[in-house]
């Protein structure tokens, strides 16, 4: 027998949270599923300077602690390292299949946002977790007192090359380009860490080394030249894919495979919205994200209203 609840949120992150602190307070009977634990990609940053309310500066693990506590505080269910596997469509409500059991809902918010883009260079799985991460919150402190490689450019890898610069020994910023994409207050602080060595016009081809990474080989996206550097761990960044395979062909997406939604964050599936980065948008920000969740939480429970 499925566990119904009127409403289900898969995502717990910025969107997903917010989302269900909106849905518990209109009253509509809400579970969210998050297969780890709440709080989201932001769990992973140090200083969050730019979203409103904290002008002293926070850290994501607090401020998403804080959205977590509320939503919470408002009896929202939330089951964690719940994995959705499959949301299909069975005598006109939502089946949600998880790796610990089934929920029957009448609508359904996907706030489940990005995961890491692969370098795909060889040496990359073959190093997963022996050297090679995605996650310097996650696994820095393998690394204390070593030499490190993060690749990429924008505000996730500085801001991560920092968090690794407060243990390592040595962050070695690798970027393909001559300029930094990240915001210019991040990029300052990067400039002036002692730690943080900036290689530019420089692509990772390869990742090496016997039972642990050991080097990592370059080339200068200029002259074509390779050069091998001697290192302990890889950290990627090079961008984000949405999280959102289980949903198959309940929505369309775009080239890079984000889901379409109109203004109002409704699919081609009725009673399914997209909220946060998982979804075809300008700008991904924490900020964006709360705003996406409190207008797929207003839709959803405006449809839960009109199916009751």
């Amino acid at each position: 027998m499925k566990e119904f609840h009127e409403a289900v949120i898969v995502g717990g992150g910025p969107a997903g949270l917010t989302a269900g602190i909106y849905l518990m307070r209109a009253g509509i009977d809400t579970l969210l599923l998050e297969k780890m634990v709440p709080g989201g990609t932001p769990v992973n940053t140090d200083h969050i300077e730019n979203y409103p309310g904290f002008p002293e500066v926070i850290s994501g693990r607090e401020l998403m602690d804080r959205f977590t506590g509320q939503a919470k505080g408002c009896g929202l269910a939330i089951r964690e390292f719940s994995t959705v596997e499959e949301i299909t469509i069975e005598e006109g409500r939502f089946v949600t299949r998880t790796s610990e059991g089934s929920y029957e809902s009448i609508a359904v918010v996907v706030a489940t946002g990005t995961e890491p883009a692969k370098m795909g260079i060889p040496g990359e799985n073959e190093f997963l977790g022996r050297g090679v991460s995605y996650c310097a919150t996650c696994d820095g402190s393998f690394f204390r007192g070593l030499d490190v490689a993060v690749i990429g450019g924008g505000d996730s890898a500085i801001e991560e090359g920092l968090s690794l610069a407060n243990v390592v020994r040595k962050v070695y910023v690798v970027h393909r380009r001559d300029a930094l994409r990240a915001q210019k207050i991040i990029q300052d602080r990067a400039f002036r860490n002692d730690k943080m060595e900036f290689l530019w016009n420089k692509i990772p081809v390869e990742i090496k080394g016997k039972d642990q990474v050991e080097w990592i080989v370059l080339q200068d996206t200029k002259t074509g030249e390779r050069s091998e550097i001697k290192i302990d761990g890889v950290f990627a960044y090079v961008g984000a894919n949405p999280a959102t395979s289980f949903l198959g062909d309940l929505v369309e997406r775009d080239k890079a495979g984000f889901v379409l939604t109109d203004e109002n964050l409704a699919t081609k599936t009725e009673g399914l919205y997209v909220a946060g980065d998982a979804r075809k948008k300008t700008l991904r920000q924490i900020s964006t994200a709360v705003g996406d969740g409190a207008l797929a939480a207003i839709m959803a429970e405006r449809y839960i209203l009109g199916k009751k």
